[in-house]
């Protein structure tokens, strides 16, 4: 199957994933770092690593990346605050850059365009090769936790409301606006905002039985 069609039976567009880029240095030492993603409409890959980070500067100097989706949470803390040492890394198939050993699912990309600011710059790669075993993990996004949270919550606004605990009603409602503000920068013009719309007319309903008693 071709790389940008499967990916496309995965992925939804200018949403963003949670997952493992894997990187070398000039002396072909492997770094990993815990990372978001997205795709474009093209299904090019989309990374924004600060510029400060050891991820920008072997993106750029190297040109290439490897995507890791993995499920392991220690994983994602190892790559945040850990070390790694050479055994944690497999070549990848086609670029032979390290990927992590334990990925079932590895996106290979090469750079094709680099937008830059101050801080940040956006890396646009070119997928060049999809691994997946047909066991493989889903990826994390955080944009489903928010709406599981926002819908719990929710729910809890109509009870403190008529037992007239304002003060809780109000932490609530900080609460899902974050969620929904959240949602809405990693997953624009989604299902997950559609949702989102929905759980913020049930709320103000319930706040205007505040404001009419």
């Amino acid at each position: 199957m071709p790389k940008k069609k499967m990916l496309k039976l995965i992925f939804e567009p200018n949403i963003i994933y949670e997952g493992i880029l894997t990187t070398e240095n000039n002396e072909g030492n492997p770094h990993m770092a815990s990372m978001g993603f997205s795709f474009n409409d093209e299904y090019d890959i989309v990374v924004r690593p600060f510029k400060d980070t050891r991820s920008y500067n072997y993106l750029k100097n190297k040109g290439m990346g490897v995507i890791n989706i993995v499920n392991d949470i220690e994983l994602f803390f190892k790559a945040t605050y850990g070390t790694a040492s050479k055994s944690d890394f497999f070549p990848s198939y086609k670029l032979k850059i390290p990927r992590l050993k334990e990925s079932n699912f590895y996106i290979e990309g090469r750079v094709k365009k680099i937008d830059e600011n101050e801080v940040r710059a956006s890396f646009i790669l070119e997928p060049v090769y999809v691994y997946a075993k047909k066991t493989y993990e889903r990826p994390f996004t955080r944009v489903e936790f928010a709406v599981i949270e926002a819908l719990i919550h929710s729910t809890r606004i109509k009870v403190f409301m008529e037992m007239k605990l304002y003060e809780e009603v109000d932490r609530l409602v900080s609460l899902i606006d974050h969620y929904d503000k959240l949602i809405r920068r990693i997953a624009p013009n989604s299902k997950y905002t559609r949702i989102m719309d929905e759980i913020n007319k049930i709320v103000d309903s319930n706040l205007k039985f505040k404001s009419d008693h």
